[in-house]
C-alpha cells in the first residue's frame, strides 16, 4: 500500500517550491485535502500564491518532487474579482475555502492578513440569493429528472439520471438555506456540514438504486420531496421560460 504523505512532508515540499520558483510571493497557502486532513496517497497539493501585483491571475499544474501541484496565483485585486464576480454568482467559492481552511507557509505579511480578512468576509456574507427565475428553473429541472428516475425500468439509465439529480438536489438545498455550495466531493462535504440528515438520506437513496431499484426510486422521491417543499414544491405545469429576442440566425 502506498504511503500517505503527512502535512509536515507536504509543507516542506511546498515551502521549497515557493522559495525556489516563486520568491516574490508574499503568501503561499496550502489548501485542499492536506489542509483538512483528508489526503490520500495520490492527493495533489493545492497551493494559492499571493503576490503584491500580477498583470493577470493564472493557474497551472506541475509536478514537483514527484507530487502534482495545482497552483493558483493572484494579488488581492484579482482574488477579490475571481471570488466575487466569477465564483460567487454560482454559489461556490473554492478560493475562499482554500484561504479559510489553509495556512500560510511563508513569512507572515500584511497582504496575507488582508487576504484572510477578505476571504472570511466573503464567506460570512453567504452566496447571492436565488432569483425567482433561478428557483423556478431548478424546481423544474429537478421535477423532470425525478420523473425520469422514478419511471425508469433500466438500472443503468436510472443511475445516470440519479448522478445528475444528486447534484441538483444538494445544491438547491444549500442555496435555499443561504449556504455556499460546492462541486464533486466538496458538495457532499458542504451538505453534510449544513444538514447531515439530508446528506445521509440522499446518499442512502443513491446507494439503494444499485441494489434495489424500486426501493431506491422510492427513497429518492422522498428526499426530493423534502428538499423541494420549502422551495415551493415540484414544478411542471405553468413553467415558462422566454428566450431573448436576439437568439436567432438571420
Amino acid at each position: 500500500m502506498e504511503k500517505v504523505a503527512t502535512y509536515k512532508e507536504i509543507r516542506a515540499l511546498a515551502v521549497q517550491l515557493a522559495h525556489e520558483r516563486y520568491p516574490g510571493a508574499v503568501a503561499a497557502v496550502i489548501g485542499g485535502s492536506f489542509a483538512t486532513g483528508r489526503q490520500t496517497a495520490s492527493s495533489d497539493i493545492d497551493l494559492l500564491l499571493l503576490f503584491e501585483h500580477v498583470d493577470a491571475a493564472w493557474r497551472s499544474t506541475l509536478v514537483w518532487k514527484g507530487r502534482t501541484v495545482e497552483l493558483f496565483a493572484h494579488d488581492l485585486a484579482t482574488f477579490r474579482y475571481f471570488c466575487l464576480d466569477i465564483d460567487a454568482p454560482g454559489g461556490k467559492v473554492p478560493l475562499v475555502m482554500m484561504v479559510i481552511e489553509g495556512a500560510n507557509i511563508v513569512a507572515p505579511s500584511t497582504q496575507y492578513e488582508e487576504l484572510r480578512t477578505l476571504a472570511q468576509a466573503i464567506h460570512a456574507a453567504g452566496p447571492p440569493a436565488l432569483t425567482a427565475q433561478q428557483l423556478q428553473q431548478r424546481r423544474y429541472a429537478i421535477t423532470t429528472a425525478l420523473e425520469d428516475l422514478v419511471d425508469s425500468r433500466h438500472a443503468a439509465e436510472a443511475m445516470a439520471v440519479a448522478c445528475g439529480l444528486y447534484g441538483m438536489l444538494a445544491d438547491l438545498h444549500l442555496r435555499a438555506a443561504g449556504q455556499w455550495s460546492g462541486g464533486g466531493k466538496h458538495l457532499f462535504r458542504r451538505l453534510h456540514a449544513v444538514d447531515a440528515a439530508i446528506a445521509v438520506q440522499l446518499d442512502s437513496a443513491q446507494r439503494l438504486l444499485v441494489s434495489d431499484l424500486p426501493a431506491g426510486q422510492h427513497a429518492y422521491a422522498q428526499v426530493a420531496a423534502a428538499i423541494l417543499a420549502p422551495a415551493g414544491g415540484p414544478l411542471l405545469e405553468g413553467y415558462d421560460l422566454l428566450a431573448p429576442a436576439y437568439w436567432r440566425c438571420d
